[in-house]
């Protein structure tokens, strides 16, 4: 039970405040973090760092989290199930491209069904790589989802595709023939290319969410038993302005803090922390 299955996450999966976080005063920090240790996983995707941090229970402790998994509901798994997909496939847009690469989204004139959507955009794919290949470029990485809905409700087929950039957009634009094409070059941020990421699976539902090439890099995950002391945790489980920006930042020399959340659980001792990093630009002199 300490691996960060989707059924331990969910111990931590609370919608809104824990019965015991609204009795807060009598069951402060110290008490609710425990002395247990904590394991924390590291994925470095690109600029970004993602920091896990979660109990490691002893025997008496995995048993009660064993037995509370198996209350989980079927939402609640689902829910955490789409929101690992979307850290997904941010982490690996993140990993995998920067600002010198490429958006592309690609409309219809008409109104085709998803699978020769799906057979377009390959198609599409397959005349960028002869013309890159043509060019003396390197070898394409890409990921593109198709969309037919959102959250439910139909609309209008389209693609959205993060590319490797090279070709001029103009020229990129021209290779799509079945409707409207707008290409513009990738804009970073705090959280890198998370925005971008996020919007392109937005809506996607009981299908695979995406499609990607098989030479995209993966992001580099890192596991350590001993990066966080208890007492750490207990500092930034308080919640006061700072302590985890300061605490994160001594951790992991090199990044800047961007945001950090902490949970607790109805059913089980411990915290959960789930914080970004992302790496300091570096001064030109």
């Amino acid at each position: 039970m300490n691996k960060l299955g989707w059924e331990y996450e969910a111990l931590f999966d609370v919608d809104g405040p824990t019965e015991l976080e609204r009795a807060f005063q009598a069951f402060p920090t110290e008490i609710r973090v425990g002395k247990m240790g904590y394991r924390v996983k590291t994925v470095k995707a690109g600029q970004q760092l993602d920091v896990d941090v979660y109990p490691l229970f002893g025997r008496e402790q995995a048993g009660v989290a064993r037995r509370a998994a198996k209350r989980v509901t079927r939402e609640a798994q689902q829910r955490i199930n789409k929101r690992n997909a979307e850290r997904r496939i941010v982490q690996l847009v993140n990993t995998n491209f920067t600002e010198k690469d490429i958006a592309l989204h690609l409309t219809y004139e008409d109104a085709p069904d998803y699978d020769q959507c799906q057979r377009d955009v390959r198609n599409f794919l397959r005349r960028v790589k002869r013309l890159r290949k043509k060019q003396g470029l390197p070898e394409m990485k890409y990921i593109y989802v198709v969309e037919d809905d959102e959250f439910g409700v139909k609309k209008r087929i389209h693609a959205h595709v993060v590319m490797s950039g090279g070709i001029p957009r103009e020229e990129l634009e021209k290779l799509w023939a079945r409707g409207y094409a707008n290409a513009d070059r990738l804009q970073l941020n705090e959280q890198g290319l998370e925005g971008l990421a996020r919007y392109m699976v937005k809506s996607q539902r009981n299908r695979k969410k995406w499609c990607c090439s098989r030479n995209l890099k993966e992001p580099q995950v890192r596991v350590s038993d001993c990066k966080l002391s208890n007492a750490r945790v207990k500092r930034i489980a308080r919640g006061l302005p700072n302590e985890a920006k300061e605490i994160l930042r001594k951790v992991y020399p090199g990044y800047e803090y961007v945001d950090c959340e902490v949970r607790y659980s109805d059913m089980v001792d411990g915290v959960m922390i789930r914080a970004r990093m992302r790496r300091m630009a570096r001064e030109v002199a």
